[in-house]
């Protein structure tokens, strides 16, 4: 595998929903991502120190971040 085939976390999300959202955005941008942890979420409602991760392929996790960032900024008007 090369480095640039890593996943990395590239955000946390308190439930699965927000981070599917996210990872809607990065799907319209054509970025690959995954959602990784809601099931322990689901299966584990109780523990609040679980987070939902949305990871991305290290080569794309700049541009990913970048995405995400003008996507709060569209929330913050």
């Amino acid at each position: 595998m090369r480095d640039d085939e890593k996943l990395v976390s590239i955000a946390e999300f308190e439930g699965s929903f927000d981070a599917e959202l996210a990872k809607l955005a990065l799907d319209n941008a054509g970025i690959e991502s995954t959602v990784f942890g809601e099931d322990l979420v689901t299966m584990l409602p109780h523990i609040n120190a679980i987070r939902v991760e949305l990871r991305v392929f290290e080569r794309d996790a700049k541009k990913a971040k970048q995405v995400l960032a003008e996507r709060a900024d569209e929330g913050d008007d």
